[in-house]
């Protein structure tokens, strides 16, 4: 049986860099392994969390608080900050629209191939009252102009994504 790195590179014809998103990805693939646990989503992503909070612990990986941010906006999904003196914007996100976390550092990695110049780097983790979030960061980019959607649906097709409704892709 061929480990999800492993599928993630044949699919997408590269090799992926060894990187705290990789690392906790394999980690939680090694585990699922070892002790499989029963299929149902929500049980999954607690019991991944589980896991996740010995590889946090093992490699001092939490945040006390953000220090470094300033905090610009929120959204279903993520929490956004601004490191300006870095010009870094990070992210907190508690996989909410994920099944697992081992699917989200997934899309971390699938999205590190598809758009190298917007790449994810995991920072470590915070807990915010009981919530175990990812804090991941991006280099900022400074807008040139407007988005324009059209632009972004070409860019979007070129990349092999077709629309799904309105502007979600897959």
């Amino acid at each position: 049986m061929s480990s999800g790195l492993e599928r993630i590179k044949v699919r997408f014809g590269c090799e992926i860099d060894e990187n705290l998103i990789s690392k906790a990805y394999t980690f939680l693939q090694s585990k699922a392994l070892a002790e499989p646990i029963v299929q149902d989503s929500y049980m999954e992503k607690e019991q991944e969390a589980q896991w996740l909070l010995t590889f946090i612990e093992a490699n001092d990986l939490y945040f006390d608080e953000l220090k470094f941010s300033v905090y610009l906006d929120e959204g279903a999904e993520q929490k956004v900050f601004f490191d300006e003196e870095n010009a870094k914007v990070y992210k907190l996100n508690d996989v909410i629209f994920y099944v697992n976390w081992t699917q989200y550092f997934e899309s971390l990695l699938i999205h590190n191939i598809l758009f190298s110049e917007t790449k994810y780097e995991l920072s470590g983790f915070m807990s915010i009252n009981n919530i175990l979030y990812s804090v991941i960061q991006q280099d900022y980019i400074r807008p040139t102009e407007k988005t324009k959607i059209e632009k972004v649906r070409e860019f979007m097709y070129s990349k092999g994504f077709v629309t799904k409704k309105k502007n979600d892709r897959i």
